[in-house]
């Protein structure tokens, strides 16, 4: 069970994420047999490995979007990647010349995280945070390099996530970690890709990114097995979306969306693999879920803890840096169905960031010449078509487009019908970014909330926050932590103290108040 009885009081569970950037299925044991990843490995041994694990968006921060809070990109209107970066310096996006903006959502939605901190877990992230909007200050009690599971109080249950940039794209052309020719001769490319050597280099590089990524993950789990924590935590490891390559990340294949998914539960596993489909707005709930924590949240993803509710999954591309390439897709185990929306041009769209990758430049020199591959060269040359079908069990690069063919009329028709509705539903997925921002600023004006009001109770205070569907936290003025407040609570603070009020895409109202 997930929950340990000791004199009667109930145990919960901790909640380990361990969070890789930009990794398709590059581990053993989902069959690649390059990498050594002892620790990694050791992990999918004592959990179970997940076949069918899908982001929402193949780029990290509207990914993270739909991870956060559990519901689509194009829901909350993340889906152009860069739209806003914390920490981001003018008011206009140089890849654009639109305003920075974070998205308003029209439905409420939180960061599942303020759930767990309000109901008593410690909440730790270390330490990326891009989520493509704006963050709640109330979502993580530590948001830092330094952030740890190690610094809460004594037996307090936790949530920590601990992300690792060394599986980034950058890494393939920043890390210069030494390879040698028969390395490199063992590589065995993709059969989308040319047999280059210098692609197998790249290829290469990732792989011993991985095995840096897998003694990392390596020191974290031996500091949880040193704190006597390993057997009542659950493990998650992940990554944000598919592997670093052209055609992998910001794609919208399989290569780009599907994700490596690990988890080591708490009760005893019946199986070490299971293949039913996840989708990245499932984590928020499943966590909710496992933990036993009750809430009125209506996320669109639904929990995968101890059951098998999703039928299929469905993604997104948009704006990627300065590129846009809008296409959807809806997947179910066999077959996917892709809508693309541009017709008339290549899939292949310029990316300055992906251009300082050598593979890309090995690909941009063969372009059109016969020592490219036949798959690139329609990659770059040949405008899309507006519908792609692939049967995924016999077609695993998607490169036999079935779509036209009468034998599989039916299952293009029952795809195309439940893709149409979910594209239909969206908020923010049909619009293009001028239109959002317009949506969300119809003053051309950055929303704003109210300031809270304070309200004498007993020997107590009560805030009144003066505004709807908001995040509500306070501490003392010299406290480091925002504790979450829920509405109608009397909160005894000491002498002055600070009430902050958040709701995405809205400045942040900070207010000091003295006794």
């Amino acid at each position: 069970m997930i929950f340990q009885k000791s004199n009667t009081v109930i145990k919960k569970p901790n909640v380990l994420w361990l969070v890789c950037e930009d990794e398709s299925l590059f581990f053993p044991f989902y069959g690649d047999t390059i990498p050594y990843t002892p620790n990694l490995s050791k992990l999918a041994n004592d959990g179970i490995i997940y076949d069918n694990f899908f982001t929402t968006s193949p780029v990290c921060a509207p990914s993270r979007s739909s991870i956060i809070t559990g519901m689509y990109p194009t829901t909350l209107g993340t889906q152009n990647m860069r739209a806003f970066k914390k920490g981001n310096k003018g008011e206009v996006n140089a890849k654009t010349l639109l305003p920075i903006y974070s998205t308003v959502p029209e439905k409420k939605c939180i960061f599942f995280t303020e759930i767990l901190r309000e109901k008593g877990y410690y909440c730790t992230n270390n330490s990326k945070e891009d989520y493509n909007m704006s963050v709640s200050p109330l979502a993580w009690d530590e948001s830092s390099t330094k952030a740890h599971w190690r610094n809460r109080k004594k037996n307090q249950p936790f949530f920590s996530v601990f992300n690792f940039n060394i599986t980034h794209e950058s890494m393939l052309w920043k890390n210069k970690v030494k390879i040698t020719e028969d390395e490199i001769n063992n590589i065995r490319l993709p059969s989308i890709f040319p047999n280059n050597i210098s692609i197998k280099k790249d290829f290469l590089r990732n792989y011993k990114n991985i095995e840096i990524l897998d003694t990392k993950v390596g020191e974290i789990i031996e500091q949880l097995k040193e704190d006597g924590l390993y057997e009542n935590t659950v493990i998650f490891f992940f990554s944000d979306h598919g592997g670093p390559f052209p055609r992998y990340k910001r794609s919208i294949y399989d290569t780009g969306i599907k994700c490596p998914l690990v988890i080591k539960w708490i009760d005893e596993k019946i199986t070490n693999r299971n293949d039913q489909m996840i989708s990245f707005i499932d984590l928020a709930p499943t966590i909710l879920d496992l933990t036993a924590i009750k809430n009125n949240v209506c996320f669109e993803g639904i929990s995968f803890f101890k059951s098998d509710n999703r039928t299929h999954i469905f993604a997104a591309t948009d704006r990627m840096d300065e590129s846009i390439t809008k296409r959807r897709c809806i997947r179910n185990k066999k077959y996917k169905l892709i809508i693309n929306y541009d017709s008339l041009n290549p899939i292949h769209k310029p990316n300055k960031y992906r251009s300082q990758m050598v593979t890309m430049h090995i690909l941009d020199s063969l372009n059109g010449i016969q020592k490219s591959s036949h798959y690139f060269n329609k990659w770059f040359n040949e405008p899309s078509t507006t519908y792609e079908l692939y049967d995924i069990k016999s077609d695993l690069y998607e490169e036999h487009n079935l779509y036209g063919d009468s034998t599989y009329k039916r299952v293009f028709e029952s795809l195309n019908n439940k893709l149409e509705l979910w594209i239909n539903s969206s908020d923010f997925g049909n619009l293009k970014e001028e239109e959002i921002i317009k949506k969300i600023w119809p003053n051309n004006k950055k929303p704003f909330l109210n300031n809270p009001d304070i309200e004498n109770f007993k020997n107590g205070k009560i805030i009144r926050p003066n505004n709807e569907g908001i995040s509500i936290g306070w501490k003392n003025k010299n406290d480091s932590n925002w504790k979450i407040y829920k509405v109608g609570e009397v909160i005894h603070p000491i002498k002055e103290f600070e009430v902050i009020i958040f709701k995405m895409g809205y400045d942040t109202v900070k207010k000091l108040f003295r006794q």
